[in-house]
């Protein structure tokens, strides 16, 4: 983990260096984690912006572009399917405070049990964690973890 975090650090400098982003509000000590894009980072993320905006609406028949607010009024997201859709229960562990989605939790779990050879029994457990999601239960959900033994990736403990 370690290495990782040399290696996000070095690109960060190395990014800095070379005028692709300066930390935010820097004359005033800066915002932790808050970067501006410098001249190189501006041309790089207009780049980036330009190549997506082609691919995906000149480049696709079925789609077209249009530049919307992103401050809309709250039917409007209501209406879409935002408010309804993109809710995504999740969990925290008590001991390393890290939030985990229970989907991601439950898949993971499944995934060793499969390599494991325990494919029946984790097919079973996603079809009951597919039943309590839609069932928005949220306590059934959390009583499967428990009842799996599934433990934080950062505390490994099952402290939920």
């Amino acid at each position: 983990m370690a290495t990782d975090s040399n290696r996000f650090q070095a690109i960060i400098s190395h990014c800095k260096e070379y005028g692709f982003i300066f930390p935010s509000s820097e004359v005033y000590d800066g915002l932790q984690a808050v970067y501006d894009y410098g001249q190189w980072g501006s041309e790089l993320k207009k780049n980036i912006r330009d190549h997506w905006w082609r691919s995906m609406t000149q480049l696709q028949e079925n789609i077209v572009g249009i530049d919307a607010a992103i401050f809309m009024h709250p039917t409007t997201w209501k209406a879409s399917g935002h408010v309804d859709n993109f809710n995504d229960p999740m969990i925290d562990n008590k001991d390393s405070k890290k939030r985990y989605r229970v989907d991601h939790l439950l898949e993971a779990h499944a995934e060793l049990m499969e390599k494991d050879g325990r494919t029946d029994e984790a097919k079973a457990m996603l079809n009951q964690m597919e039943k309590l999601l839609g069932a928005d239960d949220f306590e059934g959900l959390k009583k499967l973890i428990q009842d799996y033994g599934i433990k934080c990736a950062v505390s490994g403990t099952g402290n939920w």
